[in-house]
């Protein structure tokens, strides 16, 4: 049931773009493009995302754009944990946090730190705990934050799965996902 749940999530993430628009009811006149490119500029408020990757392989998530600078987001995880049996890895999911700082470097402009604390494991069995262990991820990426709807995003960077019961994982992080970016009049 939750696997269902995660893919109409993710679905319905990846396709809100062929219903919506942008919104010009509050605009005198709403029909001149100088209007319209007004409303993709300004810096966004709340953001919803997901993302596939290498060790974190699926997530999805919610933030909030605190300056145009730093966003704070909350986020739900599926990743892979450093034990494997038959040659398949053991996987693990949790909740946890996102931050980011936004300034242009190279062609990066984004620079993030994530952690997750893990709620369970595949090899829960063994560990007598409320926690499972922890991810940890340090990125760098491409991502937009002044333009309203949906946007691809990207990321590089290092991460380390350290789940109770499992050997730690270091691990290239790469990432690809889109977020929806709703905007706020500045």
């Amino acid at each position: 049931m939750k696997q269902i749940l995660l893919v109409l999530i993710v679905t319905l993430l990846n396709t809100q773009f062929l219903l919506s628009q942008i919104n010009v009811i509050g605009n005198a006149d709403y029909s001149s493009i100088e209007n319209n490119a007004e409303i993709e500029n300004n810096f966004r408020s709340i953001f919803l995302f997901s993302n596939i990757g290498i060790l974190d392989f699926l997530s999805i998530g919610i933030g909030y754009q605190v300056s145009d600078k730093i966003s704070l987001s909350l986020k739900g995880s599926q990743t892979f944990i450093g034990s494997s049996a038959i040659g398949l890895p053991h996987g693990g999911n949790g909740v946890g946090i996102k931050l980011s700082y936004h300034t242009p470097f190279l062609f990066f402009n984004t620079t993030s730190f994530e952690y997750i604390q893990y709620l369970s494991t595949s090899i829960d069995y063994r560990i007598n705990s409320i926690t499972k262990g922890n991810y940890f991820d340090f990125n760098c990426g491409r991502e937009s934050i002044n333009e309203s709807g949906f946007n691809f995003f990207w990321a590089i960077g290092v991460c380390i799965s350290n789940a109770k019961g499992a050997n730690v994982l270091y691990s290239p992080s790469l990432k690809i996902g889109f977020n929806f970016n709703f905007t706020e009049k500045e």
